[in-house]
């Protein structure tokens, strides 16, 4: 696929479409914030967040996604160690790893495991910045994103993991962050870095109790250098009603690759929001995601990647089955600058309608300032294949049991790339809880 070379591209913020209403429900919640969290301030964050928009559905980023106010019933944060008493830290039965477990936000180490090894270093952030092991910097994701810039001035904590050059982590690291109680605001940012040459696997699974409300901003700044390797699973399983927005803001380095897999079991309202940049020749990205929301659930999923240099591919690929009353959208950006030549880029979405009543909104966008380039993109919403429905029925399968069957005939790629197989194996099991499906896998006799 070519296309004309146009003007040097930009990536940014649409600062002329801000609404006065949405501004001032913005800056509302930033006062209220600063009156719950006084101690945290940041100049450069105070400074984009009065001058950047505040998502609006005017906004094109935003457009099927409401926002205005949904933060009306976060009025404390009442996190304490004691939050964690009865919770099981492990959300993965069976999986041998590391572990950090976050209660509303805030670090609890006797539920925790960390890494102990030469060449790795893991730990709080906010002990990571104490000690000079890492500075507050602000990203190109905190520039461009209300969101984002808010998440640079509030967060407090998160998980800090370096991996040095040639070390590869022995074992996954799972963060598991829980979000209890009624109306609590909460804040994490994660930093992981990895070496030239290294490798590291990463698991973030969210819970949320059953009374949970609130909201969780969550911003994950990852590197990877030259040669390295960052598997990263991100399971969302959040009971209550909780609004959860999750951004992933990683940058490769030549010859490196990062893999993200994406499973949304739960949630009311869930945004995950990806801004990955291929700095150096020669990097691979791989996202893949599923979701299933049910009731009234909201699953959005936005990613852009930015290929800055040549030689470097990208394989995208997002699946949704959508129940009920539920709605879903996909975003999907491949940006190609002008530099990026011999760049080969894949993207698809494919999607499910289970309910006359359930809505998918889906935008692939292909970006091209190259003439060099391989790119295609395709997306896909329709309803469960009758044929495929009647022949299981007419072998005595039930007609629950048989649309369990093409479920997981359609998002069974998505769960096996997960990089941990236990997590796969539990992503599986909540979903069959969650829908009730008494069976999931295929009867070997068909």
């Amino acid at each position: 696929m070519s296309a004309a070379v146009k003007s040097q591209p930009q990536l940014g913020p649409q600062r002329l479409l801000a609404h006065p209403a949405s501004q001032a429900k913005g800056l509302e919640l930033d006062r209220q914030l600063q009156a719950m969290f006084p101690e945290r301030t940041n100049e450069a964050a105070d400074a984009l967040l009065t001058t950047l928009p505040v998502p609006h559905r005017r906004l094109e980023r935003w457009k099927y996604t409401g926002v205005n106010g949904f933060w009306a019933d976060c009025t404390r944060n009442e996190a304490t160690y004691s939050d964690s008493k009865g919770l099981n830290p492990m959300p993965i039965p069976g999986l041998e790893a590391y572990l950090m477990v976050f209660v509303n936000g805030r670090y609890d180490a006797t539920c925790s495991n960390l890494p102990v090894a030469e060449g790795v270093s893991c730990m709080p952030l906010s002990v990571a910045e104490k000690t000079g092991l890492v500075d507050r910097v602000l990203t190109d994701m905190e520039h461009t994103d209300w969101f984002a810039a808010l998440n640079g001035k509030y967060a407090s904590d998160g998980a800090f993991l370096s991996i040095a050059d040639g070390v590869i982590l022995d074992r996954p690291l799972v963060i598991h962050h829980r979000q209890q109680g009624q109306g609590s605001a909460t804040f994490l940012r994660h930093a992981l870095h990895v070496g030239k040459h290294a490798e590291a696997q990463v698991v973030t699974w969210s819970s949320a109790s059953e009374d949970a409300t609130g909201f969780v901003n969550v911003l994950t700044t990852g590197s990877v250098h030259d040669g390295g390797i960052f598997r990263l699973d991100k399971v969302q399983d959040e009971a209550g009603a909780v609004h959860h927005l999750a951004m992933e803001s990683i940058d490769q380095a030549a010859n490196s690759q990062f893999c993200i897999h994406t499973g949304t079991i739960q949630g009311l309202w869930v945004r995950n929001d990806l801004f990955i940049r291929l700095n150096g020749s020669g990097a691979d990205t791989i996202l893949n995601g599923a979701f299933l929301p049910s009731q009234s659930e909201m699953v959005d999923n936005h990613t852009t990647v930015d290929h800055r240099m040549p030689h470097c591919t990208s394989s995208e690929s997002y699946k949704g089955i959508l129940y009920d009353r539920s709605k879903g959208i996909f975003n999907g950006k491949v940006f190609v600058r002008p530099d990026a030549q011999q760049t080969n880029a894949y993207q698809q979405n494919a999607n499910i309608l289970a309910s006359r009543e359930a809505v998918m909104n889906a935008k692939p966008e292909l970006e091209i300032y190259a003439d060099d380039v391989k790119c295609s993109h395709g997306c896909t919403i329709g309803q469960f294949d009758e044929a495929a429905l009647f022949y299981a029925r007419s072998r005595g399968i039930g007609e629950a049991e048989a649309k369990s069957m093409l479920v997981h005939a359609f998002v069974a790629d998505i769960l096996d790339g997960f990089g941990v197989e236990e997590v796969a194996l539990e992503v599986r099991h909540r979903l069959a809880e969650k829908h009730g499906w008494n069976r999931w896998d295929e009867p070997s006799e068909l």
